[in-house]
């Protein structure tokens, strides 16, 4: 089995992934798109995205992606999340004189009080990921460079973390959906199954959101979340992506019955576990 992950090794994709595949190969990808092509093309078994955040919210590049390529999402891993701040271990004792901070967005964003305070006027560098951030600073000795992100990343690249949990909040988790075709079974502990609908409203009406909204008010069935993201088609389309609980006794397959018999657009892309890890893997 093939498992493909937002990489290099050390990225916190990279930790939710070998949490839940702890015996399977991982194969690291540099862009969520180069990852989620390959899996569209059955290049890959499974792969691992993250999708929201707690101080950041959603991660808007992997939603717009998904409501492209229609995967099906199979497992969502729930993964605490804590910001270190790292450099080269020749720059440890100097790292207050740090010239550039290199991470990924979502990690900059989780920080960004801890930079305000210690570094308002440095230069920032977006990467890919938050290991991509690690490796410029691993590989540029010489420069007085920082990255923020996981300790794995610091050991993987050899970092020496000077400031440590820099995230903005305490309790900082990220979701995390695992998509394939099959489904499968992990050994995490598991919690609340969920389902994730797309609803297309292009042809937009007066209370049509509403009309659907009150399908799963009438089952009674808890809704976790609703978004919009636009359709880049033009603008005042936009797609809707909605996370509920998933009900008892077939209430789902009769909400979308009833959303179909209203000519709603609205595709199913998991009905999946939630899996809690209760220690990171390295």
């Amino acid at each position: 089995m093939e498992v493909g992950y937002l990489g290099p090794r050390g990225s916190f994709t990279y930790s939710a992934a070998a949490n839940f595949f702890s015996e399977e190969e991982l194969l690291p990808y540099d862009s969520l798109t180069a990852l989620l092509e390959e899996q569209r093309k059955g290049t890959l078994d499974y792969c691992v995205v993250p999708i929201e955040n707690t101080i950041e919210g959603s991660v808007l590049p992997t939603l717009d992606l998904i409501f492209q390529t229609l995967p099906t999402i199979q497992a969502e891993i729930v993964l605490p999340i804590q910001q270190q701040l790292m450099v080269h271990p020749t720059h440890a004792d100097s790292w207050e004189e740090t010239a550039l901070i290199c991470s990924h967005p979502q990690a900059l964003a989780q920080s960004q009080v801890f930079i305000m305070n210690h570094f308002p006027t440095v230069d920032i560098e977006q990467t890919g990921s938050t290991a991509q951030g690690a490796q410029k600073v691993a590989d540029n000795p010489a420069m007085k460079y920082a990255a923020i992100g996981s300790r794995d990343a610091a050991t993987q690249f050899g970092l020496s973390i000077v400031q440590e949990n820099i995230q903005s909040i305490g309790e900082n988790e990220t979701r995390f959906w695992v998509l394939g075709a099959k489904p499968l079974k992990g050994d995490l502990p598991q919690g609340q199954n969920k389902a994730t609908l797309l609803f297309d409203l292009a042809a937009d009406h007066p209370g049509a959101l509403y009309q659907c909204l009150a399908i799963f008010a009438a089952e009674k069935i808890n809704l976790t979340k609703i978004e919009s993201r636009t359709q880049k088609t033009k603008l005042g389309e936009y797609f809707f992506i909605i996370d509920l609980e998933t009900p008892e006794d077939g209430k789902l397959q009769k909400v979308l019955h009833q959303l179909e018999k209203q000519n709603f657009s609205v595709t199913l892309i998991g009905d999946y576990p939630t899996y809690i890890p209760k220690v990171r893997k390295s």
